[in-house]
């Protein structure tokens, strides 16, 4: 049986694309994605080992969709795919009034 290596090291460097839901911001997926990747390679009584991980633009909070995540030397890699244009879908009802501005 192979055991998990508690390093840095450990952590596959990458690109990947995570579900956003709706009232989640972009930075609340990183810091949870971020958090997560270093309680696994946390060794208790050593100094925390700090993870990269960005994301590739920002979704509105009220949106929900893939967010792009890189991890370590993804976060620059990102730059470079995420070079083209954008498309981006909505749904909306017309004829509907609300008492918001």
């Amino acid at each position: 049986q192979k055991t998990f290596e508690r390093t840095k090291e450990a952590i596959p460097d990458g690109v990947c694309c995570v579900y956003k839901p709706p009232g989640w911001t972009s930075s609340n997926v990183v810091s949870k994605i971020r958090g997560t990747l270093e309680r696994a390679i946390r060794i208790k009584g050593e100094k925390r080992q700090k993870v990269k991980v960005g994301h590739g633009g920002t979704l509105d909070p009220n949106a929900r969709g893939c967010l792009v995540i890189g991890v370590g030397t993804g976060c620059r890699l990102m730059q470079s795919y995420l070079k083209g244009g954008k498309e981006y879908f909505a749904i909306g009802k017309l004829g509907e009034a609300t008492d918001t501005l």
